[in-house]
C-alpha cells in the first residue's frame, strides 16, 4: 500500500539519524521510482522528494514480493539529468529514523548500479541501557596499544550510565592502588589488579618502574565487539572528548587477522581526533576541530600505505566534541566514511587490486582479492588512549608538549608537566559517551 501525504505529517515524527540506501531512477518515460531493501523490523518508509521547485511526500506501508519498500510515482515528469533532493523516515521496530537531505541525479532504472542480492540484517546493536559485557572484549593491559601511549586499559574505567557507554581516562594515582610514590618505584600486576590481562606484549600484564621510567599515569578504556562483519555499514554515535592529550578512535580490524599481523591484516579507522584545543602542523589544525578516516594496509610496518588512504575533515566552525555520528559503508567495491551523511574518506576498490596500487615488492601476500585485505570480517573497536605517537613534534599545540619523540622516559616527562595539561580536562569531557552502536551485514 502505498499513498501522498501531507508534508505536516513529518513533523510528528521523532527520530534518530542514520544511513539508508535507496535506489532512486527514471522509469517509462517520466515515472520516479523510489526503493529501499527490506531491513528486518521495518513497518513504515515516507520518502520526502523536492524536485524541479515541487516538494512531493509518498508514505510505503508494505514491501513488495521483492522484498522493496517502492514507491511510484506515475505523474513526476521526471528527466533523465533532473537533480532531486530526498530524505526518508523509516520505522524501524518502535523508532522513527530519519535521513538527512541528500542530492542525486537521476537515470532511467536500467542504468542503475545493481545492487547486492544479499538481504541487509542488523548483526549487532547496543543502545547502552546497560553495559553487556558478555558482548565485547575489554581491554586489561598496560601494553600501550603500540604507539607508546600511557595509559593502561582497565574495566573499571568502561561502564555505562544514562544510556551512554563512557569511556573515560582517569589518573592512576585516583585509584585506590596507587599513588605518586608508586608511579615511580612500584609496580603494576594487571592480573592481580583486575584478574585477567588481556595481552602480555611490552610488559602488558605485569610492569615496574624500570630506570628513568614511571608507570603508565593514565587509565581507560577499550573495547571491542566480539560481533563481526564483513561488508555492510558502522554507524556510532558519539561524543568526543575534549582535553589535551586524549585521542578518542573509532576503528575496526580484522577478526582473525586472516593475512598476519598489523597491518598485514589491514586497518579501518572511521574516526580518530586528538583531544588538544589547538594542534596546528602545515598551516592547518589538527586537534579536537579535525577528525580523521584511514585504511592502514601493508606486508609489514615499514611498507604501511595509509597515506593513500586518509582524509580529514574539519567542523564548520567550533569542534567535534558534540554529538555526531559516525559511519562506515563498506562493500567490495568501495569504503567510505562519513560523519553525519558527510562524506570524509572514500576509497575505491582499485582495479588493480591494493597490492599493485601501492607498488609493493615480492610475494603478493593478498594473493588474486583485489580488494584484500579489506575481503574478510572485521569488528569494531572503540577506545580513548592518552599521549603517544600520534602527537607530532613539530605541531603547534596550545600548551607545550611534555614529552618528545626518542624520550628514554615519556611518560615522566608528560606526568611531570600535568600542570600545564590538566587543566585542559574537565569532568566528562574528557570522556567519550557513546549512544548507540550498530553493525549491519549486506
Amino acid at each position: 500500500m502505498h499513498y501522498s501525504i501531507n508534508l505536516l505529517f513529518l513533523a510528528a515524527l521523532v527520530a534518530a539519524t542514520r544511513r539508508f540506501y535507496p535506489e532512486i531512477s527514471i522509469i517509462g518515460n517520466s515515472s520516479l521510482r523510489l526503493s529501499l531493501p527490506d531491513e528486518d523490523g521495518m513497518s513504515r518508509v515516507v520518502y520526502e522528494v523536492r524536485s524541479n521547485g515541487k516538494e512531493r511526500t509518498y508514505v510505503t506501508e508494505s514491501k513488495n514480493d521483492d522484498d522493496l519498500w517502492e514507491y511510484v510515482d506515475l505523474d513526476a515528469e521526471a528527466n533523465t539529468g533532473d537533480m532531486i533532493e530526498y530524505k526518508m523516515s523509516v520505522l524501524l521496530g518502535d523508532k522513527w529514523i530519519d535521513t538527512d537531505w541528500t542530492t542525486v541525479s537521476l537515470v532511467p532504472r536500467g542504468m542503475m548500479v545493481p545492487r547486492k542480492s544479499k538481504r541487509a540484517h542488523t548483526v549487532f546493536r547496543d543502545d547502552f541501557n546497560s553495559f553487556n559485557r558478555g558482548a565485547y572484549t575489554v581491554e586489561v593491559s598496560s601494553w600501550g596499544g603500540g604507539n607508546g601511549e600511557f595509559q593502561v586499559y582497565t574495566p573499571e574505567n568502561v561502564y555505562a550510565a544514562n544510556g551512554y557507554l563512557y569511556l573515560k581516562p582517569t589518573l592512576t594515582v585516583d585509584h585506590q592502588a596507587f599513588d605518586e610514590g608508586k608511579l615511580y618505584n612500584g609496580r603494576m600486576d594487571v592480573n592481580s589488579l583486575w584478574h585477567t590481562c588481556t595481552n602480555g606484549v611490552n610488559w602488558g600484564c605485569d610492569r615496574t618502574s624500570l630506570g628513568n621510567e614511571i608507570l603508565p599515569p593514565i587509565m581507560s578504556g577499550k573495547v571491542t565487539t566480539n560481533a563481526c562483519i564483513k561488508y555492510g555499514r558502522v554507524n556510532v554515535r558519539a561524543r568526543i572528548p575534549k582535553g589535551d592529550w586524549i585521542w578518542p578512535a573509532v576503528w575496526m580490524l580484522s577478526c582473525d587477522r586472516h593475512y598476519g599481523n598489523w597491518p598485514r591484516s589491514g586497518e579501518i579507522d572511521i574516526m580518530e581526533s586528538r583531544g588538544n584545543l589547538r594542534a596546528v602542523e602545515g598551516g592547518s589544525d589538527h586537534g579536537v576541530s579535525y577528525i580523521a578516516s584511514t585504511l592502514h594496509w601493508g606486508p609489514d610496518s615499514s611498507h604501511n600505505a595509509y597515506y593513500l588512504t586518509h582524509k580529514g575533515k574539519h567542523a564548520n566552525g567550533g569542534d567535534w566534541h558534540g554529538w555526531h555520528t559516525y559511519s562506515l559503508e563498506w562493500t567490495d567495491r568501495h569504503i567510505i566514511t562519513y560523519v553525519d551523511d558527510q562524506e570524509v574518506l572514500r576509497v575505491n576498490t582499485p582495479s588493480q587490486g591494493f597490492w599493485n596500487w601501492a607498488h609493493f615488492q615480492g610475494h603478493n601476500i593478498w594473493g588474486n582479492s583485489h580488494n584484500a585485505p579489506f575481503d574478510q570480517p572485521f569488528h569494531l573497536l572503540l577506545n580513548v588512549a592518552v599521549g603517544g605517537g600520534y602527537f607530532g613534534d613539530n605541531a603547534q599545540y596550545n600548551t607545550p608538549k611534555p614529552w618528545h619523540g626518542g624520550s628514554s622516559h615519556p611518560m615522566r616527562d608528560f606526568w611531570e608537566h600535568r600542570g600545564d595539561w590538566l587543566p585542559t580536562w574537565h569532568g566528562d569531557d574528557v570522556a567519550m559517551l557513546i549512544d548507540y552502536v550498530e553493525m549491519i551485514q549486506y
